[in-house]
């Protein structure tokens, strides 16, 4: 394996490994989380299984569809994600009820919704940088944008808002967090990916 794809490996691990913490912490804080989270944390209580399993369920149904529709944009990155976000969420999930307070105040719980937020938008650029595929769910967008021919950005809202509906439906909690996310995470990625750009250069041929 040449030195330069083996960074790029490396780069897509360390992201997944941090991403799940950084869910796990907006979960903790419990005032809204990612579309994504927002809909299978609704669906897996509602349906008496552990966010992980359940995720794990939702993202090979979509990678279904991936593959038959727009398979160039799975690849390596694709399968770790959606293998390991949902149980690493679990882990850390498990993690933080043993180091922090069961009934937190309201200023822990904003301190690690937004911590949660930036790190996540941090690992998503650091995850998406390398090129080596992207999440189920983030191929939702770009099919839709291939099919339709409408912008990216409002196929990616049509479904970030369908998926908050149906978390709201299913229990999950849509708050704050939920709506810094929605407006914050595109802005956070951009900002992280450009100084991701200069600070560690790749080689994608």
């Amino acid at each position: 394996m040449n030195k330069p794809l083996l960074k790029r490996i490396v780069m897509v691990c360390i992201a997944t490994l941090i991403m799940g913490f950084a869910v796990s912490l907006s979960v903790y804080a419990a005032l809204g989380t990612d579309p994504c989270t927002c809909l299978n944390l609704g669906i897996s209580h509602k349906v008496g299984m552990s966010f992980g399993t359940w995720q794990l369920i939702f993202n090979c149904t979509v990678l279904v569809f991936t593959f038959f529709f727009a398979r160039h944009l799975i690849g390596f990155g694709t399968v770790v994600n959606m293998v390991a976000i949902g149980y690493l969420v679990d882990f850390y999930g498990g993690i933080l009820a043993h180091v922090l307070p069961a009934d937190p105040t309201v200023f822990l719980r904003l301190v690690c919704m937004l911590c949660g937020v930036v790190i996540l938008a941090f690992t998503a650029a650091l995850y998406m940088y390398p090129r080596l595929g992207v999440s189920p769910y983030d191929s939702i967008g770009f099919i839709l944008t291939e099919r339709t021919h409408i912008q990216l950005c409002w196929c990616r809202i049509a479904c970030d808002v369908l998926a908050v509906l149906i978390g709201f439906l299913t229990g999950s909690i849509v708050g704050l967090g939920t709506v810094i996310t929605a407006f914050c995470m595109g802005p956070l990625i951009k900002l992280f990916g450009d100084i991701l750009q200069k600070r560690i250069p790749l080689q994608f041929d």
